[in-house]
């Protein structure tokens, strides 16, 4: 089973393709569909790179506090940008509050829907340019869009744990740190709870939210069909995010 590795994007610490991914019609195409953290610092070195690699369209999920603090850097690159605010402040954000990965999810998954499928919505018109889904951390908003999207069109459940879960590894040091010291400057404390929401991407996280799905929906794809999602919106995504084998 492939999963996505990093790719060594300036400026991101957690820039995946997610192409090579076992679905049941065949496999992830390549190039098509990356995840990452946040796009603020790419400088001009990361903005050549996202220009090779052809991206066209950029999903950011974060809100507007987030999007005016960390504006995404992406002057001269020709590329359209969605914003799609999950909803207000990151996960990391809200530490202070005793939130769980999992409770971040179900809320997510059940009171954003809407925003979730107008994020498969972009993917599935993106055509012949690539995408790349975003959010701070590129793990919980970009997680939860990402797997689902996934999993809509078929691709293997636990490849999908496991390209979530790849995240924690990404994160840890320097961006971890960096976002750890900044909650502290609003006596957000450091403790392990914290560092687990902040940076961590363990597969139960994820697991709940789809088990969640398919007590309630049965799959995923009848989730996205409920949510609002078109029949044919659903069938344009597969077409282009799965090559046959």
């Amino acid at each position: 089973m492939e999963i996505s590795t990093r790719i060594p994007v300036p400026g991101t610490f957690n820039f995946r393709d997610v192409g090579g991914l076992p679905a049941l019609g065949g496999t992830v195409r390549d190039g098509v569909l990356f995840r990452s953290d946040g796009l603020h610092r790419l400088g001009d070195e990361g903005r050549a790179a996202l220009g090779r690699l052809g991206v066209g369209v950029v999903i950011d999920l974060r809100d507007d506090n987030e999007a005016q603090i960390m504006p995404d850097d992406l002057d001269g690159l020709d590329v359209e940008v969605r914003r799609l605010p999950v909803f207000e402040g990151s996960g990391a954000s809200q530490g202070a509050a005793g939130i769980t990965l999992e409770a971040l999810y179900t809320r997510i998954v059940t009171q954003h829907s809407g925003i979730v499928v107008s994020a498969v919505r972009e993917i599935a018109s993106a055509r012949d340019r690539s995408v790349v889904v975003h959010c701070t951390a590129g793990k919980d908003r970009t997680g939860v869009v990402v797997a689902l999207t996934l999993l809509g069109v078929g691709v293997d459940r636990d490849a999908v744990v496991e390209d979530y879960a790849r995240t924690e590894a990404n994160l840890a040091g320097p961006w971890l740190e960096e976002m750890v010291g900044l909650v502290g400057r609003y006596g957000v404390p450091d403790t392990p709870e914290l560092r687990v929401l902040m940076g961590g991407s363990p597969r139960g996280a994820i697991e709940s939210a789809i088990d969640l799905i398919e007590r309630e929906h049965g799959s995923t794809r009848e989730y996205l069909l409920a949510s609002g999602l078109a029949l044919d919106e659903l069938s344009a995504l597969e077409r282009l995010l799965v090559s046959g084998d």
